[in-house]
């Protein structure tokens, strides 16, 4: 019972890091994703992170595939755009 659990919490935090960053790519979430980044620059990362290991203790089969896959694009995104905020704004 407690994988059918994981498996949730995955799907949330997964939810939680992916949210923020498509919202922001419309006129009503860029608000969302600016109060996000306020927060933490990284938290979007942290719920990629947390959401791929609550996937690997999930349900087997093709629900932990499918989580794990999509919280590794996930934090694929939130890495690469924080490597974008960090290195790619430096003015030489």
């Amino acid at each position: 019972m407690t994988k059918k659990y994981y498996s949730i919490l995955s799907g949330v935090f997964f939810i939680m890091a992916v949210f923020p960053i498509v919202a922001g790519l419309t006129k009503w979430g860029n608000e969302l994703y600016v109060a996000v980044l306020n927060i933490s620059i990284f938290l979007p990362l942290i719920f990629g992170v947390l959401g791929f290991i609550f996937a690997l203790f999930g349900i087997k089969g093709k629900v932990k595939g499918s989580l794990v896959l999509l919280n590794i694009v996930g934090i694929s995104l939130s890495a690469f755009l924080v490597f974008i905020a960090i290195y790619g704004f430096q003015q030489a």
